[in-house]
C-alpha cells in the first residue's frame, strides 16, 4: 500500500501535464479557458469532456468521470495509484521515496519480470531475421503481411530446439526460476526447458503496453496449433486482448471495433488500414472480454470465420454477451462466406469491399439471435419448442427489462409460442456496504460552487449571511466550508484550493472537477448567483418557523435582493452583455 507524502504528490503533479497525457488518447480543441474532446470513457458523437489546464482537471458532462492526472491513469490506462505516482514520477525527474511501498519487494520483481518479457520479445524478433527464422519470414511473406506491421507489432521467432532462453538470459538457477514465473520456460523431469520451440510469436501487450505474454504459431505440422503463454501474475487468457493497446485509440476515434478470431486477422485488417481489430487470445470471447470491449465501442461487430467453428464461436459470444446488454450497446454479428476469414479476404477485395461488408453485411444482435436459434432448433412443431425453450433459457441471462421485452416479443413472434421468462431471476446476494446517497444541487447551486472553485478569490468576499448556503446538505456544506478555510488560511493566495478539496474529498473528486471545469462563470453571473443563493437560503430559513420579528427582517431583505436583482438586469440591458 502506497503512503506517499501530500508533499511529494504536489510537486509529482505540479511538474505534470495532465493535457500532455489526454492528448495521447484524445484530440483536444480550445473552448473558452477550457480543452473540450470526445470523452475517452464513453462513447458520444458531441464532445462533453473537458479539461482545465489551469486546474490539471478533466471531467465529461455525459458520464461523469472526473479528476487528475492520477486518477486518468487509473481509470483509463489501468495504473494502480502506486504506479500512477511512479510513472509520472519518472517522467518528472523525481526519485520516488525509498519507503512509500511497504511491498517494495514485489514491486521490483514486477518491474524485473516486465524487463525480462520485453527482453525476450526483442531477441525473438531480432531471430526473425537470421538463417533460422527464414521459415517463419516465409510464411508472413506469404500471407502477405508487410515488413512495416512485423516490426510495428513485434513479431518474432521462437527457434527449434531447446537453450534460446539460455543464451539471451544466461543458465543459473535464479534466472531460470525467474524465467518460468513469468511462463518462457517450463520445469520438466530434466530440469528448464523452452516453452517456446519453433514459433511464429506474437508479444501480446496488457492495457499500459508492457509485453505480458505471448502466442506462438507453429510452422509446421505440430500440435496445438497456437500455443499461449501459461497464466502468470500478468497474463491471463481471459481478460487480454490481442490488439488492445495498439489500436484502443483508433478504435475510439473512429468508433469502429470488429472482434475476429485470430492474431493474424488483426494484422491483416492493419496492414489494409483498419486498426481496429481485436482478438481473443485462442479461446473463446469470454465475458470479461465482452464487457472491455462494449466499453471501448457500443457498436463492435463480432466477424467469425465462415464455417461451423466460426458460426459456434459467435453464438457462445453472443451467450456470454447476454447480461452485459444494455439499450445503448449495438453489437452486430458478420458471418463471412464458408471458407473464408478476414485475412482471406482482405487479401482477395480490399479494404473498402471488406469495410462494406461490415456495414451492410452485419446482422444486428437480435437477428442475430433469431438466426442462432433457428440454427439450433430444426424444422416442424418440436423445433418451434425447442427455439421457445432455448429463447427462455437464454433471456432468463438478461438484465436490461426493456431488452427482454423487446426480445421475447421477437422470439415469440418467430416461434409462435408464449415465453414464460422475463429476465433474470432475482438473485440472493450478500449485502453491500451502504453508498452514500448522490448529492443533487439545482442549477444555481451547481453554477455557484464553480463560480466560487474557478475564482477562489471570491471566497474572502462571501458575507457572514453566506456561511448557511448548503446547511441542509452536508456534503457540500462540508466542501464548502473547507473551500473557505483553506483561502482565508492559505498563505500564498495562488495556492490551489481545487487540488487541496480532492485531496481532503476523495470520494467527491469527480463533482469537485466538474465545477472547475465548467463553462466559466463571470463577474456579472456570478453576482446575480450569489443574490440567488440568499434570496432561497432566506426563503429555506423562513419555511423553518421563526418569530416575527426575524420574519420582517428577512422580508426586508428579500426585497433588497429582489432590487439589485432587477438593477443587475438592468445593467445588463445597458451594457448589451
Amino acid at each position: 500500500m502506497a503512503n506517499f507524502s501530500p508533499t511529494f504528490l504536489d510537486e509529482v503533479l505540479a511538474r505534470s501535464d495532465l493535457v500532455e497525457l489526454i492528448q495521447r488518447h484524445v484530440e483536444l480543441k480550445r473552448s473558452g479557458s477550457n480543452l473540450m474532446g470526445l470523452c475517452p470513457f464513453h462513447h458520444e458523437k458531441s464532445p462533453s469532456f473537458s479539461v482545465s489546464p489551469d486546474r490539471q482537471l478533466y471531467y465529461c458532462f455525459g458520464c461523469g468521470k472526473g479528476g487528475g492526472a492520477f486518477q486518468f491513469l487509473m481509470e483509463h490506462d489501468g495504473y494502480s495509484f502506486p504506479e500512477a505516482v511512479e510513472y509520472l514520477a519518472d517522467k518528472a525527474g523525481l526519485e520516488l521515496p525509498r519507503d512509500t511501498h511497504a511491498s517494495h519487494t514485489d514491486d521490483l520483481r514486477q518491474q524485473e519480470d516486465f524487463r525480462l518479457l520485453e527482453r525476450a520479445a526483442s531477441a525473438m524478433a531480432a531471430a526473425l531475421n537470421t538463417p533460422a527464422g527464414a521459415n517463419a519470414l516465409l510464411y508472413l511473406q506469404k500471407r502477405l503481411l508487410p515488413p512495416a506491421i512485423v516490426r510495428e507489432y513485434g513479431l518474432g521467432y521462437a527457434p527449434q530446439g531447446y537453450g534460446f532462453m539460455d543464451k539471451v538470459f544466461g543458465t543459473d538457477a535464479a534466472t531460470h526460476a525467474k524465467l518460468e514465473r513469468v511462463g518462457l520456460l517450463f520445469k520438466g523431469d530434466r530440469g528448464y526447458g523452452d516453452r517456446f520451440r519453433d514459433r511464429l510469436m506474437f508479444p501480446i501487450r496488457d492495457r499500459r503496453g508492457r509485453v505480458a505474454g505471448f502466442g506462438g504459431r507453429v510452422l509446421g505440422d505440430g500440435e496445438p496449433k497456437y500455443l499461449n503463454s501459461p497464466e502468470t501474475p500478468y497474463f491471463h487468457k481471459s481478460e487480454l486482448l490481442y490488439g488492445f493497446f495498439e489500436h484502443r485509440d483508433t478504435i475510439r476515434k473512429r468508433r469502429q471495433l470488429v472482434v475476429v478470431e485470430g492474431y493474424m486477422d488483426v494484422l491483416a485488417m492493419a496492414a489494409h488500414g483498419l486498426k481496429i481489430g481485436l482478438a481473443p487470445l485462442g479461446t473463446a470471447t469470454s465475458e470479461g472480454q465482452i464487457g472491455e470491449i462494449l466499453r471501448l465501442c457500443d457498436t463492435p461487430v463480432f466477424c467469425f470465420d465462415g464455417d461451423r467453428a466460426g458460426r459456434q464461436a459467435a453464438w457462445r459470444a453472443l451467450e456470454r454477451m447476454l447480461p452485459l446488454l444494455k439499450s445503448e450497446f449495438s453489437p452486430k454479428f458478420l458471418y463471412l462466406p464458408e471458407g473464408e476469414d478476414p485475412d482471406s479476404l482482405l487479401n482477395k477485395e480490399g479494404a473498402e469491399a471488406f469495410s462494406r461488408r461490415l456495414e451492410q453485411d452485419a446482422l444486428p444482435v437480435l437477428e442475430s439471435w433469431i438466426y442462432g436459434l433457428k440454427l439450433l432448433a430444426g424444422q416442424g412443431a418440436e423445433g418451434r419448442a425447442v427455439m421457445a425453450k432455448k429463447a427462455d433459457a437464454m433471456l432468463a441471462a438478461m438484465a436490461d427489462p426493456y431488452l427482454v421485452q423487446v426480445w421475447r416479443q421477437e422470439a415469440e413472434r418467430v416461434s409462435g409460442l408464449a415465453l414464460q421468462s422475463r429476465g433474470r431471476p432475482a438473485r440472493v446476494e450478500a449485502p453491500k456496504p451502504v453508498q452514500r446517497a448522490a448529492v443533487v444541487l439545482n442549477a444555481v447551486e451547481e453554477r455557484f460552487m464553480a463560480g466560487l472553485l474557478q475564482e477562489p478569490a471570491r471566497l474572502e468576499r462571501l458575507s457572514s449571511a453566506a456561511m448557511n448556503f448548503f446547511i441542509d446538505k452536508p456534503t457540500i456544506h462540508a466542501i464548502y466550508s473547507r473551500a473557505f478555510s483553506m483561502r482565508v488560511d492559505a498563505e500564498a493566495k495562488d495556492t490551489d484550493i481545487a487540488r487541496q478539496l480532492i485531496r481532503a474529498f476523495p470520494d467527491d473528486q469527480q463533482m469537485i472537477s466538474r465545477w472547475i471545469t465548467q463553462a466559466a462563470v463571470h463577474d456579472i453571473e456570478y453576482r446575480s448567483l450569489l443574490l440567488d443563493m440568499e434570496t432561497n437560503d432566506i426563503r429555506r430559513r423562513m419555511r423553518g418557523g421563526i418569530g416575527l420579528g426575524e420574519s420582517v427582517l428577512l422580508q426586508k431583505r428579500l426585497r433588497e435582493l429582489q432590487q439589485q436583482q432587477q438593477e443587475l438586469k438592468e445593467q445588463l440591458g445597458t451594457t448589451g452583455a
